[in-house]
């Protein structure tokens, strides 16, 4: 699963542009990287009544797909609230080597937030959880900061601390779940029992999970 990692902060705080300096780094880096990026905006993607995706969700499909050569359009109904950002971005995004994301201050994927001096509403760091690093203009206390013009140094944090040292997660149940090693062999012995795999010789397997 691609780790994840969000910029957050106040309008006209500046993250997007940051944000893409940062995309373009990793991507100049030989990453894959996926971005979501949130919006109070709605029907962002017109549905046209009397085209056949509109007419497959008037019959009371849960969900549409549109698939040409060089696009895929998914049309979904989804409660906001219900959201979870890494079983998204599993879905989304499985072979990418990391998912950045703009906006989603509510989720509990790491964050990042973009401070400037001209706002004047309280930092979010200090009211909202798993903040991990502020990139500001001025001098912030208690939390990890970065300067606005650093962003090499916020992309080779990223690097370092997610690309490089992701752990393995899957779901069950849509609960997140946390990978170790013993749960890992645990995993592939009960899977190897499961469905009996041997060679034509009687030996057994060796299945490797990648997740």
């Amino acid at each position: 699963m691609p780790p994840v990692i969000s910029f957050i902060g106040y309008h006209n705080s500046g993250k997007t542009t940051f944000a893409t300096r940062v995309v373009k780094i990793l991507k100049d880096k030989g990453y894959k990287v996926g971005v979501l990026k949130s919006t109070k905006h709605r029907n962002l993607i017109g549905d046209t009544p009397g085209k056949d995706s509109y007419r497959y969700r008037e019959a009371g499909a849960d969900a549409v797909g549109i698939v040409s050569p060089d696009e895929l359009v998914l049309f979904k109904k989804i409660n906001r609230e219900d959201i979870n950002l890494n079983l998204l971005s599993l879905l989304l995004f499985n072979d990418y080597d990391i998912v950045i994301c703009e906006g989603f201050k509510s989720s509990e994927v790491p964050k990042i937030e973009v401070l400037r001096k001209e706002i004047q509403e309280e930092p979010l760091y200090r009211k909202i959880s798993n903040v991990i690093a502020v990139i500001s203009d001025v001098p912030v206390e208690g939390i990890k900061r970065f300067k606005t013009n650093e962003h090499e140094e916020v992309s080779q944090f990223i690097e370092e601390n997610f690309i490089k040292n992701s752990p393995k997660v899957f779901f069950l149940n849509g609960k997140e779940m946390v990978l170790d090693e013993g749960l890992e062999n645990k995993l592939k012995n009960a899977i190897i029992k499961a469905l009996n795999l041997k060679n034509e010789e009687g030996e057994r397997i060796n299945l490797t999970l990648f997740l």
